[in-house]
């Protein structure tokens, strides 16, 4: 039997792909006929965005550091109980067998075990390294003042946002320099997915 999510999901993407075959068909056809109304439309929607201004939102410093340690009982409590329960979820009560048994008709058998096991030492490791960290948080908070002192390093987004700035017209000059061309080629490749699509819908 079907899984209902996973019709809803195909149906979707065949409506996506529909919109999308009817849509290349008709810009495609504005490509070789109104090569000129095109140019248009691309005037009017390329804008130019800038980065900047979302890099300096990410440029500032928020720091937590204060609050923590403020309220460093209820916090390492809190982490050190969660800890403390995926060290009993994965550790003791999961059963691999059971999980392998109903994930089966999803994925290779060998292949979801191996992913399993991997869950399961990634889960454990992090939860052991938490507990240790909301012991310390909860009872002795000094202690992680060297690692925060050391990790605590500010990093700048300004270099990267300098790429994000740069614009990249390669494509736009080629699609006006050929544009008919592309034209053709979008709406063959367009026929072709919207009479699939009709096959798959009829």
């Amino acid at each position: 039997m079907a899984n209902p999510a996973s019709i809803v999901l195909w149906q979707s993407l065949a409506i996506f792909l529909t919109i999308g075959a009817l849509a290349g068909v008709a810009v495609s056809l504005l490509l070789i006929f109104k090569p000129h109304f095109m140019e248009r439309i691309n005037r009017v929607a390329n804008r130019w965005i800038s980065a900047r201004r979302m890099n300096r939102l990410l440029d500032r410093s928020i720091g937590i550091e204060q609050w923590c340690y403020r309220y460093h009982r209820p916090l390492g409590a809190a982490v050190a109980l969660g800890a403390v329960y995926i060290v009993a979820r994965f550790g003791l009560l999961f059963d691999k067998a059971s999980a392998l048994q109903r994930m089966s008709g999803h994925m290779h058998p060998y292949l979801l075990s191996g992913l399993l096991d991997a869950l399961v030492l990634a889960s454990l490791t992090g939860a052991v390294v938490a507990l240790f960290v909301g012991l310390a948080l909860w009872l002795r908070p000094s202690l992680l003042r060297g690692i925060e002192e050391e990790s605590n390093r500010w990093i700048s987004t300004r270099r990267a946002g300098r790429m994000l700035d740069i614009p990249h017209d390669q494509v736009e000059q080629f699609a006006a320099r050929h544009t008919r061309q592309i034209g053709w080629l979008l709406l063959l490749g367009s026929i072709y997915l919207f009479v699939a699509m009709l096959q798959i819908w009829i």
